[in-house]
């Protein structure tokens, strides 16, 4: 299974969401996960402690097929670094395969490798915040998949930086659910310093602060992924 991290916003939970989930589906989840850090700012690959520059083979060999290995984290985790002169001019044709969960934290801008991938992955993941404005985030990106010849069927919303307590969050939440439906994943990320902090140390959540809100979170998205979609891993 591929799974795309995505959304043209930044700031908005992807790299959290791509690290948490993947350690979370690797250690609950029956498979293998490789992270895949797809954005020149490398901040997935500095999430796990690394810095690019010890790294001899990276996101572009991965996706060129020269032969390489991830790092590997533990026994079900590996990284496929990120670098920061990734081009999206990099020709491909199909993602390589990798046995069990692909994750791919991508950069938050439209590009012919992001569209490339788009057509090929399982998934899209679309983390956003409780915002009036990221429901016509949600209706460009649609458009543009349309555009592509990218199907809707393949795309979930996930809710990050929310805040049970507030009326506006709550009201957004109603409104992505009326227009999106299915697309809108049944759970949320609730806002949590904690999550903010893990990655200046080079761990998840879970290794950071396991009984915070943001591993509560994480954890009840990885049981919900693995219930709705495990048996579409292969």
């Amino acid at each position: 299974m591929n799974i795309l991290i995505f959304n043209q916003k930044g700031g908005v939970g992807k790299t959290t969401t791509a690290l948490n989930l993947g350690v979370g589906l690797s250690r609950l989840g029956k498979n293998r996960v490789t992270l895949v850090d797809l954005d020149p700012q490398t901040h997935l690959t500095v999430a796990l402690g690394f810095q690019t520059e010890r790294f001899t083979w990276n996101v572009t060999d991965w996706l060129t097929g020269r032969v390489g290995e991830p790092q590997i984290i533990d026994e079900r985790l590996s990284l496929i670094a990120g670098h920061y002169d990734f081009s999206d001019a990099v020709e491909f044709t199909t993602v390589p395969n990798r046995d069990g969960v692909v994750i791919i934290d991508s950069p938050p801008v439209w590009n012919k490798t992001v569209a490339r991938l788009m057509e090929q992955v399982d998934w899209i993941i679309t983390p956003l915040e409780p915002e009036f404005m990221s429901t016509q985030g949600v209706s460009c990106l649609i458009k543009s998949m349309e555009k592509n010849h990218i199907s809707r069927e393949k795309l979930r919303l996930l809710l990050c930086r929310y805040d049970t307590r507030l009326i506006t969050h709550r009201e957004i939440r109603e409104k992505l659910q009326q227009r999106f439906g299915d697309n809108l994943l049944g759970c949320v990320i609730r806002k949590s310093v904690r999550l903010a902090e893990s990655p200046s140390y080079g761990w998840s959540i879970f290794d950071y602060a396991p009984d915070s809100a943001g591993a509560s979170d994480y954890t009840a998205l990885t049981q919900y992924w693995l219930k709705k979609f495990n048996k579409k891993i292969s």
